[in-house]
């Protein structure tokens, strides 16, 4: 075994690359932590890792193409390696979430911080997913893909970026 020393703890606003196997790199960022997992959002950005830090401000202006609650597994181990440190507006990303069900009659709507929660609409109910993690390599092979590098996974669906009910949206925060 090795000496292999982890990388730091990921912090809200962490920019960060990930590799895309062919000289380039993708941009992601750290919105939020929820627990062990972390709230990612990652633009529809490529570029070699040399013209990142004069591009930095075009990928973070790219429009986000994946989002979703993940670990730090390849930040951690310095896979995808925290570049910039930028604040963030999570209001503007970070879901709210449904638990139980609305057939047992306990279906609740919870900020993403799982702190504020209140019985759920039916429509809520139906719209509002569950919360769920996805491993960090699923977030950089749906990348990938989405750069055309690989084939597309019906399982990337989940972390496409699309009409997400904000907390903000719901609680008003």
């Amino acid at each position: 075994m090795g000496n292999r020393q982890r990388a730091a703890t990921p912090r809200d606003g962490d920019i960060f690359t990930i590799p895309l196997g062919d000289g380039r790199v993708s941009v992601g960022q750290v919105i939020s932590s929820f627990h062990t997992a972390y709230y990612i959002v990652v633009r529809n950005f490529a570029a070699r890792v040399d013209e990142l830090p004069s591009r930095l401000p075009e990928a973070l202006g790219a429009e986000p193409v994946l989002a979703g609650l993940t670990f730090d597994a390849l930040i951690g181990h310095g896979h995808w390696k925290v570049v910039d440190n930028r604040p963030v507006d999570g209001k503007k990303y970070l879901p709210a979430y449904k638990t139980g069900t609305a057939e047992m009659g306990n279906c609740m709507i919870e900020d993403f911080k799982g702190e504020v929660w209140r019985p759920a609409t039916a429509v809520e109910a139906e719209i509002i997913p569950f919360r769920e993690n996805t491993a960090p390599i699923r977030f950089e092979k749906a990348m990938k893909a989405h750069m055309g590098l690989e084939p597309w996974n019906d399982s990337y669906e989940r972390i496409r970026v699309g009409d997400v009910v904000t907390s903000a949206d719901i609680f008003g925060w």
